[in-house]
């Protein structure tokens, strides 16, 4: 009887390596190169020899990959922008939630006087953020490197542009997100959370203090609660579309 199991095994690589966009379409490809095997009759050595002849797994999924490269880059640029517009988002909700006021007397909603740099620091986080992810994700690749400079170039370009005080903001907001990363290889949920927002409000705290802002620990406290909402709801973001990318192209 034939080698099943080793022929499975090859046409699997070679699928999982040409990311097919589509299930549909990954189910097409594994039924042609199954005909492959299916000529050369039932034996285990003629599938062996099949298989010696048929070539490197890992060459013909790289073929078929350069074959999909365009289609892949469509997708991936399409998961970024989802993911910088949905994180955005959902910050910058969060910092108007905390931020907005009611004037009893004029009966009008106002935010707060330090909505515009509280937001300015968000959306530098969470840019920083959504860098560092796609340069640290699993294989690390000289691409994704490239991009991820690129687009720490850019968020410098639009946090300058956006934000008056735009390169101090940078600079505070490359900490935090390195500060932020390491904290988040914690094990456990609870330890994770203190040390981020410990963390987040022991920087902002020792910011201020070089700026000779006035900011007291309680504020500081309740600054690192919100950068750490930010944090949280931009991993569960980039993890939910990171679930649905992978679902188009993974088997």
């Amino acid at each position: 009887m034939r080698d099943d199991a080793d022929v499975a095994g090859v046409i699997e690589r070679i699928v999982t390596c040409a990311r097919v966009p589509g299930q549909a379409r990954r189910d097409d490809l594994r039924r042609e190169l199954w005909t492959h095997f299916e000529e050369v009759g039932g034996s285990i050595d003629a599938t062996r020899e099949a298989l010696r002849r048929f070539g490197a797994d890992a060459e013909i999924g790289e073929s078929l990959r350069r074959v999909y490269h365009w289609e892949y880059a469509l997708w991936y640029s399409a998961r970024i922008a989802a993911s910088i517009v949905a994180s955005l988002a959902a910050a910058l909700l969060i910092q108007v939630a905390v931020n907005l006021r009611l004037e009893l007397q004029a009966e009008v909603w106002r935010l707060a006087p330090g909505f515009s740099r509280a937001a300015g620091m968000s959306v530098a986080v969470v840019l920083g953020l959504i860098t560092l992810w796609e340069a640290a994700r699993p294989p690390v690749s000289r691409s994704r490197a490239v991009v991820a400079i690129a687009a720490c170039g850019a968020l410098g370009v639009i946090v300058r542009v956006l934000f008056p005080a735009g390169v101090g903001v940078l600079v505070t907001a490359t900490i935090l997100v390195g500060i932020g990363f390491v904290c988040s290889r914690l094990a456990r949920w609870t330890s994770r959370v203190v040390a981020l927002v410990g963390a987040f409000a022991t920087t902002l705290y020792v910011n201020h203090l070089l700026l000779r802002a006035t900011f007291g620990p309680s504020r500081a406290l309740m600054a690192g609660l919100i950068l750490w909402a930010v944090w949280s709801s931009t991993v569960a973001i980039l993890s939910r579309l990171d679930r649905a990318f992978g679902g188009v192209f993974e088997p």
